[in-house]
């Protein structure tokens, strides 16, 4: 892609992370003599803060660290809900893995504001108690494109300024050190519905362009692939929802492949729980008051099964940010 990452994408330590394998779900799971680990992946949808809403998924679907369970998050950990430093906790807490989605950059980058305006680091402490309300509707508006250059970019709306300012240092660096993408191998012995690999990204892939040259600030935004006026076979991501999904662009072009790749993703907050051949959506809107999702991979008699898990939001929401309407439709921020 022609776009590349411009100064307010926060720098990445790690683009591409590969899951270890011992936290992979593996065929001899069951076997007593086989003493090694494994449990089951679970992989949660947007957060956004919503501490209670995580801790009770994780109460519904019985995760346990202690039997081998995992917890990885597609991005959006933080920012707009009431506990955002509470949900970092936990994450940590519980040795769980994550990807950069556009609020953790976003809030990276007020850090950044932050400590160049008093010129001292991000006060620490328990800010657990601090709710913030919906972010600015300008900040999430989406662009026809999945990037503006030219467009100068914007400072830190007071929401994800409250946010950087209730993380400590110690939470802000974790972030920091999110990839961009998780790439997961599954094993090859075990018959799997998913594919030999799972990506976990936050907004979305391009089809037809290496992990290593994915757009990073496409990666964090995208909702849909539009075709470019005289080259209908280039597709350009974009924030807007469009007609349809980038995931069904991205089945297409698995389809043609011998190796299929599923993509875990989130930030689709209007199309919620999506589901296709090799992709799945996990953004239900939680924040907004709805679901929070869970997707839970495990491994028995020989292959690998998945089920979604679902929890009512247990968290007071917030009122969603209405950006722009696009006929009909209205796209959430």
């Amino acid at each position: 892609m022609s776009t590349k990452p411009t100064s307010k994408i926060f720098p990445f330590k790690t683009f591409i992370s590969d899951l270890s394998t011992n936290l992979v779900p593996q065929s001899l799971l069951s076997s007593p003599e086989n003493g090694a680990g494994g449990g089951r992946l679970v992989i949660v949808g947007d957060v956004h803060g919503m501490r209670k809403s995580l801790e009770e998924l994780l109460r519904k679907v019985g995760f346990d660290k202690s039997k081998g369970d995992h917890l990885i998050l597609v991005g959006d950990l933080v920012n707009k809900g009431p506990d955002s430093p509470g949900v970092v906790d936990l994450a940590i807490k519980l040795g769980a893995s994550a990807v950069r989605g556009n609020h953790e950059n976003a809030v990276l980058n007020a850090a950044v504001e932050i400590n160049a305006a008093k010129d001292s680091p991000l006060p620490s402490g328990d800010f657990t108690g601090i709710s913030v309300g919906p972010e600015n509707p300008e900040v999430d508006l989406p662009k026809d494109t999945v990037r503006d250059p030219e467009k100068p970019d914007k400072c830190a709306s007071p929401t994800t300024r409250a946010t950087a300012l209730a993380l400590s240092p110690h939470q802000i660096d974790w972030l920091a050190a999110l990839p961009l993408i998780l790439r997961v191998k599954l094993p090859q012995d075990l018959a799997s519905p998913l594919g030999d690999t799972l990506i976990v990204v936050h907004a979305g892939l391009a089809p037809s362009t290496s992990l290593e040259n994915q757009d990073t600030y496409a990666a964090m935004h995208m909702r849909s692939l539009i075709r470019t006026m005289g080259d209908e076979d280039k597709l350009i991501p974009s924030e807007t929802s469009g007609e349809e999904s980038w995931i069904m662009e991205w089945d297409r072009w698995q389809d043609s492949l011998s190796s299929k790749t599923t993509v875990i993703f989130g930030h689709d907050a209007k199309r919620r729980l999506q589901r296709s051949k090799y992709a799945i959506g996990l953004d239900s809107a939680c924040l907004y008051g709805h679901k929070l999702s869970a997707l839970v991979i495990g491994a028995s008699d020989g292959k690998i099964d998945h089920q979604v898990i679902q929890v009512d939001c247990a968290d007071v929401p917030v009122a969603p940010t209405i950006s722009v309407k696009q006929g009909d439709k209205a796209v959430v921020g």
